[in-house]
C-alpha cells in the first residue's frame, strides 16, 4: 500500500512539476523580454516575493512537527488524536496570520521608501508603485501559507500529496493563461500579480474542503498543543532552509548596484529549484512511508529501503546536475536575448557552476534530512541549522562586494555542504546505524560523473549555441552521457541495491495489476 501511494504521488507530482517548470519559464520570459516590463520589473517582483517569504518564517517549524506528530496517529487511525493535532496547528496558524498582515504593511511602507530613495530615485519604482505591489503579491502568499497549510500537512503525512498536485496543476495553468492575456494586453505588473494572487487562492480553499470531507475531523475536541512542543526547535531547520533559498536574493537586493542582477539570479535559481522539485517528486512518497515504518518500529526495513532511497537520489542528482552545469550559460543567454538593456548580464559561467553544485548538495541532503524529520529529532539537530544560516549570511555578504553573483553562490555552497554533512553524521549515529562511508562513496562518484560529463560535453558537443534546436540536441546528448556514466557506476558499485529496487518495483506493479483484474 505504501509503495502504491508513493507511485501515485510520484506520477501526479511529476505532472505538476512539468507544468510548473514550463509555466515558470514562460512568465518571467515574457516579462523580461517585454518592453513594458523588463529585467528591472522582474527583479523587483522576485525580490518582493523573497522578502515576503522571510515574513512567512513565522510559520516555520510547525510543518515538520505537525507531520511528525501525525505519522503515529495516522498509523493507528486515531481520529481523535488526528483532530486534536490539526486543531492545535490550525489555531496556531490563525494567530500567525494576523501577525503576517501587520508585518506585511510595515514591509510595504519600508520597501517602498527604500526603493524610491536609495535604489531607483529617478525611475518608475516610486513609493506607491512598490508598496502597492507588495500588498498585491502578499495576498497569494497569505492564502497559500495560512489557509491551506494545516490541511496540506495532513495530506502530506497520509501520503496523499497527489490531491494538491492535481489542484496545483489546474491553478498553475489557469494563472499562466490569465497572465498571458494580461501581458499581451499591456496591463500593468500590478494587474498581472493580482490575477495570480486571486487564482492561487483556489489552492488553499480546495485543499481545505477536501481534507475536511475526507477525514471527518472532530470540531469539538480539545487541541493537542503538546504535539507541537518542538516547533521552536524545528524553527531552526526551517530558518536554515529559508536562508539557503533566499539569502542570495536579499543580499543582492541590498548590496548590488543593479536591481537587474536579482533577475539574473532568479533566472538561474528558477532552474535550480525546478530540479530540486523534480527530484523531490520522484521520491515524494518516501518521507511519509518512512514515517509510517518509524511509527511501527520497523527499523530493519527502514535501513534496507533507505539504501534504495539514497541510491535513487544520488542517481538523479548525478544525471541532472552535470547536465545543468554544461547547458546553463547558453540557456540563460537565449532566455534573455530580447532584453537589450541587460541581456549582457545573463551569461555567468563561473556562477552557473558554483550555484549548480550548491543546488546538487541541497538535493543530496534530502534522504538524511527526511529520516531525521520523521524521527522527530528537531532539537538535537537545531544547532547545525543555526550554523548553516550563519555561514551563508557571513560568506555571502563578505564575498558579494568582490565577486558579485559568484560571491553569494559561494556562501550558499559552503552552507549546503556543511549542513548536508551534519545531517549525514547525525542520522548515521542516532537514527539509522550505518557507516558514513556510504555517503562519501556516493559523493565521490557524483563529483566524478560531474567532471567527466563536463569534459566530454565541452569537447564533443555544441554547448555554446544560442539556437533553440541546437541547444536541445546538445542537452539531450549531454544527458545521455551523464545517464550512461551514472548507470555504469550504479551497476559496478551498487548492484545489490539496484536488484532490490527493481524487484520491489516489479512486485508493486504486479500487485496493482492484480487489483485491477479483481475490480474488473
Amino acid at each position: 500500500m505504501r509503495s502504491k501511494k508513493a507511485l501515485i504521488n510520484t506520477v501526479s507530482g511529476l505532472a505538476y512539476e512539468v507544468v510548473a517548470v514550463i509555466c515558470g519559464l514562460m512568465l518571467p520570459y515574457l516579462i523580461i523580454n517585454n518592453e513594458d516590463y523588463g529585467s528591472a520589473v522582474n527583479g523587483i517582483t522576485q525580490a518582493i516575493a523573497q522578502f515576503l517569504s522571510c515574513i512567512a518564517l513565522m510559520k516555520a517549524g510547525i510543518g515538520g512537527v505537525t507531520r511528525a506528530a501525525l505519522y503515529k496517529a495516522l498509523a493507528k487511525n486515531d481520529i481523535d488524536k488526528i483532530s486534536a493535532i490539526i486543531k492545535a496547528t490550525s489555531s496556531f496558524m490563525k494567530k500567525i496570520a494576523l501577525i503576517f498582515i501587520g508585518l506585511t504593511i510595515l514591509f510595504a511602507v519600508g520597501f517602498g521608501i527604500y526603493m524610491q530613495n536609495f535604489v531607483n530615485p529617478d525611475e518608475s519604482f516610486d513609493f506607491w508603485f512598490t508598496a502597492s505591489l507588495v500588498v498585491i503579491i502578499s495576498i497569494g502568499t497569505f492564502g497559500e501559507y495560512f489557509f491551506g497549510f494545516t490541511y496540506e500537512m495532513l495530506l502530506n503525512a497520509d501520503q496523499r500529496q497527489c490531491v494538491f498536485s492535481i489542484i496545483r496543476i489546474f491553478t498553475t495553468i489557469l494563472n499562466t493563461v490569465v497572465a498571458v492575456i494580461l501581458i499581451t494586453n499591456h496591463c500593468s505588473i500590478h494587474w498581472i500579480k493580482l490575477g495570480a494572487a486571486l487564482v492561487f487562492l483556489i489552492n488553499p480553499i480546495a485543499i481545505n474542503l477536501y481534507a475536511k470531507h475526507k477525514y471527518k475531523l472532530k470540531k469539538d475536541i480539545a487541541p493537542d498543543n503538546t504535539a507541537l512542543r518542538q516547533r521552536w526547535d524545528a524553527l531552526g531547520h526551517e530558518v536554515a532552509n529559508f536562508v539557503n533559498t533566499n539569502t542570495d536574493i536579499m543580499v543582492l537586493t541590498l548590496c548590488a548596484d543593479n536591481i537587474a542582477l536579482v533577475s539574473v539570479y532568479t533566472t538561474y535559481n528558477m532552474i535550480i529549484m525546478g530540479m530540486r522539485k523534480l527530484i523531490n517528486t520522484f521520491i515524494n512518497g518516501f518521507g511519509a512511508a518512512f514515517g509510517n515504518m518509524y511509527a511501527r518500529k520497523e527499523y530493519d526495513l527502514m535501513e534496507k529501503n533507505f539504501r534504495i532511497y539514497e541510491l535513487i537520489v544520488f542517481s538523479l542528482v548525478s544525471i541532472l546536475y552535470p547536465v545543468m552545469t554544461v547547458m546553463f550559460v547558453s540557456f540563460a543567454a537565449m532566455y534573455s536575448h530580447r532584453d537589450p538593456e541587460f541581456s549582457y548580464l545573463y551569461p555567468q559561467p563561473v556562477f552557473a557552476m558554483v550555484i549548480s553544485i550548491a543546488g546538487a548538495f541541497s538535493c543530496i541532503r534530502i534522504p538524511y534530512q527526511n529520516i531525521v524529520t520523521v524521527a522527530g529529532h528537531f532539537k538535537q539537530t537545531r544547532n547545525g541549522a543555526f550554523m548553516e544560516a550563519i555561514l551563508n549570511i557571513i560568506i555571502s555578504v563578505a564575498c558579494v562586494f568582490t565577486f558579485g553573483l559568484v560571491g553569494v553562490a559561494i556562501g550558499t555552497l559552503a552552507a549546503n555542504v556543511f549542513r548536508t554533512i551534519q545531517y549525514v553524521f547525525y542520522m548515521s549515529r542516532n537514527v539509522l546505524k550505518r557507516k558514513v562511508w556510504h555517503f562519501a562513496k556516493h559523493t565521490i562518484i557524483f563529483l566524478s560523473i560531474l567532471v567527466l560529463t563536463n569534459v566530454i560535453a565541452r569537447l564533443c558537443f555544441n554547448i555554446n549555441t544560442e539556437n533553440v534546436f541546437t541547444w536541445i540536441i546538445a542537452a539531450i546528448e549531454t544527458t545521455f552521457v551523464a545517464a550512461g556514466l551514472t548507470i555504469a557506476a550504479d551497476i559496478i558499485f551498487y548492484s545489490d541495491d539496484m536488484k532490490r529496487f527493481f524487484s520491489k518495483s516489479v512486485n508493486m506493479f504486479r500487485t496493482i495489476g492484480k487489483k485491477k483484474k479483481k475490480t474488473a
